[in-house]
């Protein structure tokens, strides 16, 4: 429990003095940009519209945060766990996620032009809305999560795994990486946005 610490100040000095779990934190509007917090436990913590810009929380562990509209702008999130995490209209510009646990995390609205998402899980995320243009999804898996009206362009779904995923058309996977159009129709590879553009007339309506 982190009920005593109530400022960026505490937090940062209980940190740098070796305690790594944090949980039910509340520093809504933190100041952390560039901080270094690798393998930080962060869960249940309250960080909406915190500043995290260029900082690295590599390996660190934020199931069920929320950071609401927190700026994450070129942070290093790679590994990290976000399990049900909220970051609902987050600024996720070039943010790095690579190899990330997002499963069940609302991402709807979030701004993630040209982030790193490769290897990232995302099964059941919800992504409605969300700006993913020039996002790296390459092998990345995407089982059940929602890509409604999210904008996809230029984005890399090379290798990534897709089932019963809704795409951005409102249209759905109901098996990996294939159409259930017709029952005679083979699997079908989506190796980048280009390809689903050509194929999403055929994919079943959800």
């Amino acid at each position: 429990m982190s009920l005593t610490i109530k400022t960026v100040e505490q937090f940062l000095e209980a940190y740098q003095g070796g305690q790594q779990e944090f949980s039910q934190l509340s520093l809504p509007g933190a100041q952390l940009a560039e901080q270094y917090l690798p393998f930080v436990k962060l869960e249940d913590v309250d960080l909406e519209e915190a500043n995290l810009r260029s900082a690295v929380l590599t390996g660190a562990s934020l199931i069920r945060a929320n950071l609401e509209q927190a700026h994450l702008h070129r942070t290093n999130l790679i590994g990290a766990d976000l399990i049900r995490a909220n970051l609902l209209k987050a600024y996720l510009v070039n943010v790095l996620l690579a190899s990330a646990n997002l499963s069940g995390a609302n991402l709807s609205g979030a701004y993630r032009r040209g982030a790193s998402l490769a290897g990232a899980n995302l099964n059941g995320a919800n992504l409605r809305g969300a700006d993913l243009r020039g996002a790296t999804l390459t092998g990345a898996t995407l089982f059940g999560t929602n890509l409604t009206k999210a904008n996809l362009r230029d984005v890399s779904l090379d290798e990534a795994k897709l089932s019963h995923t809704i795409m951005p058309n409102g249209y759905c996977l109901v098996g990996e990486n294939e159409m259930d159009d017709d029952p005679n129709h083979s699997q079908v590879s989506l190796r980048n946005i280009a390809a689903y553009s050509r194929l999403s007339q055929n994919f079943k309506k959800f």
